[in-house]
């Protein structure tokens, strides 16, 4: 961290003053640094491993929480003998049976034409104030004596408190039509238009069912009518709910007179998908834990949390929401291993694909109360995995206090940086005055070396 030179303090020197100041130093900060090192790399290695850790769980939380509610199990499958003519689909509360289904009328928006304005979009109808209601829905445009069919039309979609009709313009050889629409299907989503101070022609806009004026009825308003097991309903929508609990039929086509099969059974398939996404993401998250509890006998080096107490409690909460029998079920199925799920050495799950297919298939609500039951599988590891993964669960608190520690060894760092760097700066006064020392010795002496030659000269002569 502190740049080294070889230069000296003076021409004189008889010492590299910077170059011993800065060896001092560095022996002197070394064990120090290495230390610093060693705590900030142990700090890293083990939030990675923490960040595993919570990434592997979280991915089979994702899983564990569509299983977890009785809902989650109770899924129907709806089929349609007729799909072009009506299809379904089914929620938990459906009763599997089936269903004759005959679609006798579909429901339908009101929709009228007014008489062809010769001059097309451009065309000028009159002046005055149009209301028009539709259901339960009304409000009023005012109309002066320069709006054309088009601005007319353009008013009517823009109106405040338009909450019922469309209006377009259609094009035909006779002229521009203005068609009106309600937005809703329905026999009680009729269409009317009244108008009032009327002028140039703006009267002809006028409609009601009993006086339809210039207008030409496109579509009738009207209900879809379905015949359930013979007993009639009626819909102002093509999407009923509630002719069969828990089933939604979907109106296509009319068929009157042919009553086609719907068919609600419990769905098996999304079932066994949902348990075999279960013991995937299961065994791929045991993987990842015995990956950062793992002990290498030939490099004699252990994983990241190899004999971690958080991690063996969680793993101790999580093996017993596998295997442990859930409390209070009656018949065969009270633990995975009586649906063919059992746990091998490694501690990944293993499946026998014949006894749960055969499980599903004879006990659907059993499977359903072996996961979904207050107290069962999926209720006590989403109440593991839950507690785990809280913000005051072990992986959050641990990772905040490793945060922490990585921030206390940064500013021991700085420490260490800044005393070294007043120690280099202490040892190169010690030096450079040692330096200098050395240095009038060195003068001092060549000065009694020079005296004691003229002195011995002396001598030499005077003999």
């Amino acid at each position: 961290r502190m740049a080294t030179s070889a230069s000296s303090i003076s021409g004189g020197s008889t010492l590299d003053v910077q170059t011993l100041a800065s060896q001092l130093v560095a022996a002197e900060r070394a064990p120090l640094d290495a230390q610093i090192k060693r705590e900030t790399a142990g700090v890293k290695t083990t939030l990675s491993a923490l960040g595993t850790l919570k990434s592997a769980l979280s991915t089979f939380q994702a899983v564990v929480d569509n299983m977890s509610m009785l809902a989650d199990f109770q899924v129907r499958s709806a089929m349609s003998s007729k799909p072009e003519v009506f299809s379904a689909s089914a929620g938990s509360g459906a009763v599997p049976g089936t269903y004759g289904i005959e679609v006798r009328q579909l429901a339908a928006a009101h929709s009228i034409a007014s008489g062809a304005y010769a001059g097309g979009s451009a065309a000028l109808v009159g002046s005055g104030r149009v209301a028009l209601s539709v259901g339960d829905s009304a409000f009023s445009i005012d109309v002066t004596a320069d709006m054309t069919l088009a601005q007319m039309r353009d008013a009517v979609n823009n109106a405040q408190g338009n909450t019922g009709v469309s209006a377009t313009i259609v094009q035909s050889t006779a002229g521009a039509r203005l068609v009106l629409a309600a937005r809703d299907t329905g026999a009680a989503n009729t269409l009317s238009v009244s108008v009032a101070n009327a002028a140039g022609g703006l009267d002809s806009l006028a409609y009601t069912s009993a006086a339809p004026g210039s207008y030409t009825q496109l579509t009738a308003a009207q209900d879809a009518i379905v015949r359930v097991a013979a007993f009639e309903q009626t819909s102002a929508s093509n999407t009923i709910t509630g002719a069969i609990d828990g089933v939604t039929l979907n109106l296509a086509a009319a068929d009157v007179g042919m009553a086609h099969t719907l068919t609600i059974a419990n769905d098996t398939d999304t079932v066994r998908k949902r348990i075999d996404a279960f013991v995937s993401t299961y065994n791929a998250m045991q993987t990842a834990i015995s990956g950062l509890r793992a002990y290498n006998a030939t490099t004699k080096e252990g994983g990241p949390l190899l004999g971690d107490s958080m991690l063996l409690g969680l793993e101790s909460r999580m093996r017993r929401g596998l295997t442990d029998a859930v409390a209070g079920l009656s018949g065969n199925h009270t633990s995975l291993a009586a649906l063919g799920i059992t746990t091998g050495a490694n501690g990944n799950l293993i499946v026998d694909d014949t006894k749960l297919s055969a499980a599903i298939e004879g006990d659907f609500e059993g499977v359903a109360r072996l996961f979904g039951k207050t107290g069962g599988v999926g209720f006590r590891l989403q109440d593991a995995l839950d507690d785990a993964l809280s913000m005051n669960g072990g992986i959050a608190v641990r990772t905040r206090a490793l945060l922490e520690q990585q921030d206390r060894l940064a500013d021991r760092q700085d420490v260490v940086d800044a005393r070294m760097q007043s120690q280099l700066a202490r040892y190169v006064r010690q030096f450079t005055t040692l330096d200098t020392l050395l240095s009038t010795l060195d003068t001092t002496s060549a000065y009694l070396d020079t005296q004691l030659d003229s002195l011995s000269n002396m001598m030499k002569r005077g003999k």
